[in-house]
Order: C-alpha cells, then structure tokens, then sequence
C-alpha cells in the first residue's frame, strides 16, 4: 500500500495489479483485515482485481473500494481480532451487496447508501463494486442519533430524498478530499456527522425505543466500567448490573446486538492478552498474560483463545502460526488509522 501526500490529507492507494498472480488477492485480503475477512472461490483467485484509496480526514476516514465479487465476513472472532468500533456509511456507485447484517436481511444496490455498525456481525456478497465509504468513530456519531444501536443494516435507496442528500454529501466529500486542509477537513467531518444523523435518525422507528439518548450514554458508561475492571476474573455481568441498578433481563437486552454482555467482557480480555502477545518486547509469559487480564488459569485462557483465533496462544507468541491479519505489513498503517481517529 501506498503512503503519499495529496494536498494536505494523509493518503493511502492500493492495486492488485502491482502484485504478480495470486499475490494480489492475499495482499488485498491483507488490506481488509482489520475490518473483514474476505474469501473468494480459489480458482478465481488468479485473476483477482482490487483497488482501494484511503484518506484520513482526522476525525474519520474517507475512501474508495472497486473490486470483483467476493464475500465479505465479520464475524465475532474478527470484531474480537480487530478492536475496531466504529461507523461505516457506504455508497453503493456500482454493483450490490446482498447477505445479513446483524439481525437484518440487507439488498443494496447502485445509488442506495448502507450503514454498518462494526461492532456486529456482517454476511455479504458484493458483486463487481465500487463503493465509498465514510468512516465514523462511534463516539462522533451515536451521541447525535436516536438510536445507536439500531443503525446496523439500514439502507436507505437512492430513489428517495434523505437517500439521495447523503449519497451526494459523500460523494460531494471524496471529490474535495484532495484539496482539503488539515483544518478544513477536520471542520467539515464533524459536520458530516451532524448531516449523517440527520438523514438516519428519521429513519428509525422511535416507538420501539426506550429513552434512547440515556441508553446510549448509559451503554458508552457501562463499557467503559468493563474494560477498567477486565482483570478481575470475579467481573461479570452481576457486577455490572449492580454497579448501574440495572436488572440482568435490562443488561441482557442492552448487550444482545454485541453477542451478550458475558461475551462482550470475554472479547475484550482475549483482545487485550492477544495486544500483548503480538506486541513487540511482550516480556510476560502466556500464563501472567491470562492472569492479568482476567482468567482463571491458562488452560481456560488457551480454550477460550483458539476458539476465537482458531490457534493458541503459544502459536501467536512463537509466529509459528501467524495469520494474515495479525502479520506486520501494509495493513498496518490503514488498521492504526482507525485506531487513531480524533473525536
């Protein structure tokens, strides 16, 4: 991947084509790791084509996807792997995507705009595309809807009038991305913001809803006393229902669109042990990693692991076997960029 300067705004650039034979696709499934995992019938691999352009706008990321069908999966252990939590507003300008995300049966195509949640689960095929994508950190965005937790899946098409505002907005964005300045594109996303949750909070239907400000707020509260308390292994849903006078049936709902709140507190530790494993002078043996950050002994740490990795830990420490995604590489930069958006 690419790192140049156009105008004043970091700019990444990515084609297959600059990788002879199969390389390309195993590079471009490098790229996508930090959001999904991308798989391809194995005799279409050869002629894989994919190009993907990135701008960091310093409170999002703004970019370009045109590739060949291919399926795109997010699945629990890839939320876990990744340690992303944002929004992604997508603009479908060619071909579709058609699959399940989260509860929610989607059907995209050219004009329509999608939200993906990342912090749920996706299932899509996505045939001969060309997208672009707006990339919202969760705190910029779910304070200014009515309900964050339900924007996963929506679809507004672009025969309608809020679908065809932010289509245009979007749109209208990547073609100035270029001439921006760092200021100017820091003014204009946190409007962009505001314009994105103007078009989706109409959306939703609010009489399914409780309070949905307070639960939003309530939910960024209730996660942040999870991940101060992870190395606990007494922590668990009990004592965060306690801590915020809240019923287990009450905590269960708030958690159930993020695989339930026990498997929430059990992917954060498992992406804080898998943090020091990787890092680079990890000093800690693989069973004061477990201990610190929660489990009750290593053996439990080591099932709990390869269920969500599909390898142990002792792999990972020792780079036997790596995967894609875990590998030092280009997508390095792309999955920092994430991780260092300004709210």
């Amino acid at each position: 991947m690419a790192d140049t300067t156009h105008g004043t705004a970091p700019f990444l650039s990515f084609d297959s084509l600059e990788s002879p034979g199969e390389e390309g696709f195993w590079l471009w499934r490098d790229q996508m790791s930090p959001v999904f995992d991308i798989s391809l019938p194995k005799e279409e691999v050869g002629a894989f084509r994919g190009t993907l352009q990135t701008y960091h706008l310093g409170g999002v990321l703004l970019g370009r996807c045109a590739s060949v069908t291919q399926t795109f999966h997010r699945t629990p252990q890839v939320i876990t792997r990744s340690g992303i939590d944002h929004y992604l507003i997508q603009v479908q300008r060619r071909g579709g995507s058609c699959g399940t995300m989260g509860r929610r049966d989607v059907q995209v195509g050219p004009g329509d705009v999608c939200v993906l949640d990342l912090a749920q689960t996706v299932h899509t095929v996505d045939t001969d595309m060309d997208t672009l994508t707006l990339c919202l950190p969760r705190e910029m965005l779910a304070p200014l809807v009515s309900a964050p937790d339900e924007l996963h899946g929506m679809v507004l098409h672009g025969d309608t009038p809020l679908g065809a505002l932010l289509s245009g907005h979007i749109q209208s964005l990547y073609r100035a991305a270029d001439a921006l300045s760092a200021r100017e594109a820091l003014i204009l996303t946190k409007g962009s913001a505001a314009f994105v949750a103007g078009c989706l909070g109409p959306t939703v239907d609010a009489l399914d809803l409780v309070r949905p400000q307070m639960q939003a707020s309530r939910m960024a509260a209730i996660k942040r006393h999870i991940d101060a308390r992870l190395g606990d292994p007494d922590f668990g849903a009990v004592q965060v229902a306690e801590a915020f006078g809240l019923s287990r049936p009450t905590l269960y709902r708030l958690f159930e669109p993020l695989g339930g709140v026990s498997a929430y507190i059990l992917r954060r530790r498992l992406d804080r042990c898998l943090a020091e494993l990787t890092a680079a002078h990890g000093g800690l043996r693989i069973a004061e990693i477990a201990h610190r950050w929660g489990f009750r002994s290593e053996a439990a740490f080591s099932r709990a692991f390869r269920s969500a990795f599909g390898m142990t830990p002792r792999d990972v420490r020792n780079n036997k076997q790596r995967p894609r995604s875990l590998a030092a590489g280009s997508s390095d930069a792309l999955k920092r960029w994430f991780h260092e958006l300004a709210v």
